[in-house]
């Protein structure tokens, strides 16, 4: 198990069901969830599509490199998910 670290950009009429869509997708692939973090609403520095808003979360996490794979692919077919960074953390 490594440890990662995952921002993610959600839409901002739909919120709620993009921080749920994250915490199932993340049960879903035995991820294990150390840490989380609203970071609120932002103006985006350029537009994602047709939005100029974003709501932000941060996410401590830890799971295998295959899982995190899956993850992130889950992540960009999720239409309340408008951007995804996933990193691996030390330690």
């Amino acid at each position: 198990m490594r440890n990662y670290e995952i921002t993610n950009i959600l839409r901002e009429g739909a919120v709620d069901e993009g921080k749920s869509a994250v915490k199932d997708i993340l049960s879903k692939h035995a991820v294990t969830i150390q840490n989380e973090e609203d970071w609120g609403s932002k103006r985006l520095w350029h537009p994602i599509g047709q939005e100029e808003q974003g709501h932000f979360t941060f996410t401590k996490c830890q799971g295998s490199p295959a899982e995190i794979a899956k993850i992130e692919h889950e992540f960009k077919l999720n239409p309340n998910i408008l951007k995804s960074l996933v990193i691996r953390a030390n330690g």
